[in-house]
């Protein structure tokens, strides 16, 4: 199932820098995502409510927060793929937390606080076919791009 034709400019409009910004502070006070909602319908899955992922920019030392899709590992930890929607060009959030892997999740509306391990090549095998076996999007991703798209996998800090 697609989107109608006159819902088509919202979802491209939201896809650009101040939509994705927009849908980061929707997500954080709402806990979904519009544009997930958009893109989800248009491909014809299954909406999941994102979370939204605030870094510390890597040259400007900003917070930056993006809302993103993600999944839980065995471990209760959050998994997200650094795809950029199948981009040779990895994120920007994905520079950010290479840089600083400190982090923040907000996810039902808690923030917690997470630091970052980017799992690549044979570290990421087991989760990513996890991940492509629910998204399979993912995997046609990485067919369309010569970098290794890798996961993130985000750890809260423990507290004791």
């Amino acid at each position: 199932m697609s989107l109608p034709a006159p819902a088509r400019p919202l979802l491209d409009w939201m896809g650009g820098d101040r939509g994705r910004k927009l849908d980061a502070e929707i997500v954080r006070r709402t806990g979904h995502s519009l544009y997930g909602w958009l893109f989800a319908r248009n491909i014809g899955v299954q909406y999941h409510a994102p979370l939204a992922l605030t870094t510390i920019g890597h040259r400007s030392g900003r917070l930056h927060t993006i809302a993103i899709a993600y999944s839980t590992t065995p471990d209760g930890s959050i998994a997200v793929v650094g795809s950029a929607g199948g981009s040779e060009r990895e994120p920007h959030w994905l520079r950010n937390l290479r840089a600083n892997p400190a982090a923040w999740v907000h996810v039902a509306r808690r923030t917690t606080p997470v630091r970052a391990a980017v799992l690549e090549g044979a570290a990421k095998q087991p989760l990513w076919d996890q991940i492509c076996a629910r998204a399979p999007i993912f995997g046609e991703y990485q067919a369309r791009v010569a970098r290794d798209i890798p996961v993130v996998v985000l750890h809260t800090y423990d507290r004791s």
